[in-house]
């Protein structure tokens, strides 16, 4: 009985499932009532409907697609484009203002950095010119010093010859007299005589040309002296101009980010941003004209790569002499770098247009400076006792980028060549002046 009212119920089901799923075509006369007749739907079968669902699924790459509804709202973008135009029109006088302080400002970093690199090889010049200094008067303190006991001691043998000469000048008689008896005797003693007086007055002039170049000698290292202290006074000058200088610099560079750094990247956003907005536009625009829609990806263009640069003549980076290889701690003499000898407190410059890429103390070496020069090439600067400059900072030729130790005695620089991590000498990139004083 159960199982005849559960078939009962299933067929009513199905034939209200197909009452509902009939459509009522009606046809309407002309003055007469309208007749309606019903015409069924079939049904699919279940297995072929579920069949139907089993289709694979689909596999196409949605992430760029713009639907109907997103296209419709498209307005708002240009509207938004619209006013980003309005806000960079009416800002466009104080941007106006702001490029024309930044580039009087420009100018003046311009002129300042011009200005640090004369002044520091003025003041690299006037320590390669105390260094010559100090060895020249160095050399005459020498030579002062040997003449002084050369003279000392001949002028003892000459002042006794001068003695015996005024001596038989002045107070012996002729030889006759002293041997009338034996002329022979009187004249081999003026012979004698005669040949010792020339010997005597050779070795008084000899005396005399000595004591000339030791009072000559002398009256340069006095006027060597007088030089090396104006020129001292003179370099203590120019390095306190060079660190007023850099501290000017400091402070312009800083006043300058603080006062259009803000403004300049808002304005760079936002002209940024309407940019991007145009280009959408645009594109979109174009997506609107295509008969199809199209899947499209817009990359952005691959920015130009810079030429390798060739590695151009380097000058030197601190006044004073070199020598192959390295000190301690940077590879002994066989470190393919050279070495300078130079003053405490000399200033060290950059030796070529370069970016600062390390700064700072590195184990014992002192202050290690680490410059990219070009593609691939590097300049390693160690031992320095002070630096200038910090990483990502773009030095000039001939900029002041740190100072050597201030200490009593001579300091060392070591100055080495990389390419691709491989150490080179810079000697043949130094200037030709160089070299040729080196030689």
């Amino acid at each position: 009985m159960k199982a005849r009212i559960a078939a009962v119920f299933l067929a009513a089901a199905l034939l209200e499932a197909n009452a509902d799923a009939a459509t009522v075509h009606c046809k309407t006369a002309h003055g007469a009532a309208a007749t309606c007749h019903k015409k069924s739907l079939k049904t699919p079968p279940l297995r072929m409907q579920a069949a139907k669902d089993e289709s694979p699924p689909d596999t196409t790459d949605t992430r760029y697609a713009i639907t109907v509804r997103q296209a419709g709202r498209l307005p708002s973008t240009r509207e938004q484009f619209d006013t980003l135009k309005s806000r960079i029109v009416r800002e466009r006088p104080a941007m106006l203002d702001a490029r024309g302080k930044s580039e009087a400002l420009k100018a003046q970093a311009l002129a300042l950095e011009q200005k640090l690199i004369d002044t520091a090889r003025r003041v690299v010049e006037l320590e390669g010119e105390q260094q010559r200094l100090d060895r020249e008067i160095s050399r005459l303190q020498a030579e002062d010093e040997r003449m002084s006991a050369e003279f000392v001691r001949d002028r003892k043998s000459v002042a006794r010859l001068l003695a015996v000469l005024e001596r038989m000048q002045h107070d012996m008689p002729p030889a006759i007299v002293l041997h009338p008896d034996d002329a022979l005797s009187a004249a081999r003693g003026a012979m004698l005589i005669g040949a010792s007086v020339p010997n005597v007055y050779a070795e008084a002039k000899a005396l005399a040309l000595r004591i000339r170049a030791l009072k000559e000698t002398r009256i340069s290292l006095l006027a060597r002296r007088a030089e090396g202290r104006r020129n001292a006074e003179a370099l203590e000058i120019s390095r306190g101009q060079l660190d007023r200088l850099l501290a000017s610099k400091k402070v312009e560079a800083d006043a300058a980010s603080a006062r259009y750094g803000d403004l300049a990247s808002d304005l760079a956003r936002a002209a940024e941003q309407a940019t991007d907005l145009k280009a959408l536009l645009e594109k979109i625009s174009s997506l609107r004209a295509a008969p199809v829609p199209q899947n499209v990806q817009l990359v952005a263009p691959k920015a130009d790569e810079p030429a390798p640069q060739k590695p151009r003549a380097l000058i030197a980076p601190v006044a004073g002499s070199f020598s192959p290889g390295g000190v301690d701690g940077v590879g002994g003499s066989r470190a393919p770098g050279i070495t300078f000898s130079t003053g405490p407190g000399a200033r060290v410059i950059a030796p070529a247009d370069s970016r600062v890429i390390f700064a700072g103390p590195y184990h014992k070496t002192g202050q290690v400076l680490i410059l990219e020069v070009g593609a691939a090439y590097d300049v390693v600067l160690s031992g320095l006792g002070r630096v200038d400059v910090h990483p990502g900072d773009a030095v000039l030729t001939g900029e002041p980028v740190g100072t050597m130790p201030n200490s009593a005695q001579h300091e060392l620089l070591y100055f080495e060549l990389r390419l691709e991590g491989h150490g080179k000498s810079p000697a043949p990139w130094l200037a030709v002046e160089l070299r040729k004083a080196q030689k």
